[in-house]
């Protein structure tokens, strides 16, 4: 795993952007789940990120990689194995663990479960493949997808943007006190999705209840 992380890192310093965008591609697609993401998204962050532009490109292209893989593995698993992207299937490296997990997230949070996943290690790509098998509208698949890979990104590239020049809460606080309108951005989508992730637990918990 190091010598897969250090490679992806040298092909990033090489090629920049483009080639986050292919590593975070491959990633979401999981045609090539190999390197660790946990080491190499910070640590191309710190290699691209040298100021609000560059923090733009690098969320950017870390967006559409990561969005279009996921569409290649939702399209894999969503129609017949024998045509289209479903030919991707067997190519796929995916372990039954890490199905039934995404799996269990899916059912318990419901459709949700795709823009929240995109935060989580251990569900970021898997999540995509009960999306699919559930038969999940690809608008709103791609909504999701798309809000949370673009928040996961820009919160690791401005974790390590800022942190490099000062501490985490200095710089939380630097970023409300300098650019008021995207912090209450941010906070009024946080808390948007909070409560329709509380209301959808409380739905499927009042449903158990009556089924019972």
């Amino acid at each position: 795993m190091a010598d897969l992380g250090t490679a992806a890192l040298r092909f990033i310093q090489l090629y920049g952007p483009l080639a986050l965008l292919l590593f975070t591609f491959l990633e979401t697609s999981m045609l090539f789940p190999f390197f660790p993401s946990e080491v190499v998204v910070p640590a191309a962050a710190a290699l691209l990120i040298v100021d609000p532009i560059s923090f733009v490109v690098f969320v950017g292209a870390a967006t559409i990689g990561g969005t279009l893989g996921a569409f290649v593995l939702f399209y894999a698993f969503r129609g017949p194995g024998s045509r289209g992207l479903g030919r991707l299937r067997k190519r796929i490296d995916v372990s039954e663990d890490a199905t039934e997990r995404g799996r269990r997230w899916f059912r318990r949070w419901g459709t949700s479960s795709v823009f929240w996943g995109r935060f989580l290690p251990a569900l970021r790509s898997v999540v995509t493949i009960p999306a699919a098998l559930a038969d999940m509208s690809p608008t709103r698949f791609g909504v999701y997808t798309a809000a949370g890979t673009v928040l996961f990104y820009a919160a690791v590239g401005a974790v390590v943007y800022y942190g490099r020049q000062q501490s985490l809460f200095e710089a939380a606080g630097s970023v409300a006190a300098d650019r008021p309108v995207l912090t209450a951005v941010v906070v009024a989508v946080a808390l948007v999705m909070g409560l329709l992730v509380v209301t959808q637990y409380r739905r499927r918990e009042r449903g158990t209840y009556r089924n019972n």
